[in-house]
């Protein structure tokens, strides 16, 4: 029977410790924007991994900077073949450093973003959250929880209608109300919402992420 999750609730360097102390012959599969990943297990050991067209442990360092998305674990897979050598500890230990360093990278630009944006005359908060509405970064948003679940949300379906009408792939969406003006942009694989004020025109925005760089989030009326 194969074990089927999701990363968000198991993380992968617990699967790949508990494969390869019980030395089982199995494959773990995960699917990521569309993206598959693989690791094959043997011997105790990792000792094949595929992610899109990369082999061997780039694909074991891709894979392990998947924090969420659906994965299975099928027991009697045999490897295709063996491209990886390193000890499974070793491999673990280097790849969740580099975990590290990334999520310190993403976090200094998460900041940085934070400050340019808010830099911008008429913007009265920011909030950054992933797709599943987990909080990453606010600053100036009121009720910052109920917000971002809506966020994540709005823009899974915002996606979907620009898929579904061949519009291609929507990423950002404004939203008007009496008192408030919100525009939703994506941001990498994240969400980010720009709260501004409601007598400012969506092109003063515009400009603005213009200035700082940040053309490829700019908002669309």
């Amino acid at each position: 029977m194969a074990l089927v999750g999701n990363l968000k609730d198991l993380k992968l360097a617990n699967i790949v410790q508990l494969n390869c102390m019980e030395k089982n012959e199995s494959m773990f599969a995960v699917e990521h924007h569309k993206q598959v990943g693989r690791i094959y297990f043997a011997e105790g050991n990792i000792v094949h991994a595929t992610y899109g067209s990369i082999e061997g442990e780039e694909a074991v360092f891709r894979i392990l900077q998947i924090k969420e998305g659906p994965f299975r674990v099928e027991s009697n897979v045999p490897p295709p073949k063996r491209t990886i050598n390193a000890a499974w500890g070793n491999l673990l230990m280097e790849g969740l450093r580099m975990v590290d360093e990334l999520r310190e990278a993403k976090n200094a630009a998460m900041a940085k973003l934070s400050r340019e944006i808010k830099n911008i005359n008429g913007v009265n908060g920011v909030l950054v959250c992933n797709l599943f509405g987990e909080i990453l970064m606010e600053e100036g948003i009121a009720s910052g929880k109920r917000t971002s679940a809506a966020m994540a949300f709005l823009m899974r379906k915002i996606e979907k209608v620009g898929r579904a009408s061949k519009m291609g792939n929507l990423k950002s969406a404004a939203f008007t109300a009496k008192n408030e003006k919100r525009v939703l942009c994506r941001w990498h694989e994240d969400v980010v919402e720009i709260n501004i004020d409601p007598k400012l025109i969506l092109e003063a925005v515009e400009q603005g992420l213009d200035k700082i760089g940040f053309s490829d989030i700019k908002p669309q009326a």
